[in-house]
């Protein structure tokens, strides 16, 4: 279910901040940014807002998340970073790596995740690629600007950087990661056009 949930609502935000003005989606994300730390900020200082909030969301939470903060806010925070620093179709793109990669990985690595190297499994972070991948070749169409290799290479650095994370929560590090690679690379790509 928690890893639908990321799907479906990770895919959807995607689909309104690509039909808004780059203003209108800082003020979306930003404003949901800002609802998710008054909610977690009152439930874990509040025990009976806790309970009612799990109660009604506690399937999507982890067994962690139960007293702690949730990833939607570390989620929503490395895409609003995403939209500030980076191209709109860079961010785009950023944001579909984190939405489709981080639950396929974790769906292929739990069941099939043979070959491991501590939480993380070889497996998972294949289907993190390939997933992430061909979202960007799918819908192509929401950042045209993007071409095969940055698409390759943006799925490529959200899976290292799902692989690696530890101290810092993923949702933060992906689409930082992403982002920051595929607009290192253009630059790099300039550089020898220009030469």
């Amino acid at each position: 279910m928690r890893r639908f949930y990321h799907l479906t609502a990770g895919l959807f935000t995607v689909l309104i901040v690509a039909h808004l003005d780059r203003n209108q989606g800082l003020v979306l994300i930003s404003s949901l940014l800002l609802l998710t730390i008054l909610i977690e900020t009152s439930r874990l200082l509040l025990p009976d807002i806790n309970r009612l909030f799990l109660h009604y969301l506690g399937l999507l939470l982890r067994e962690k998340e139960r007293r702690k903060p949730t990833g939607t806010g570390f989620y929503l925070g490395g895409v609003l970073l995403s939209l500030l620093l980076f191209e709109r179709e860079v961010a785009l793109f950023s944001m579909t790596i984190l939405a489709v990669g981080d639950p396929m990985a974790s769906t292929i690595g739990k069941r099939w995740g043979y070959h491991r190297l501590g939480e993380k499994s070889l497996e998972g972070s294949m289907a993190f690629l390939l997933a992430s991948a061909g979202a960007g070749f799918l819908l192509h169409r929401l950042w045209p600007e993007l071409h095969a290799g940055l698409i390759v290479t943006g799925a490529a650095a959200g899976t290292l950087a799902e692989f690696v994370s530890r101290k810092i929560d993923d949702n933060l590090l992906i689409p930082l990661a992403a982002a920051g690679t595929m607009k290192g690379c253009s630059f790099l790509l300039n550089l020898v056009h220009l030469n």
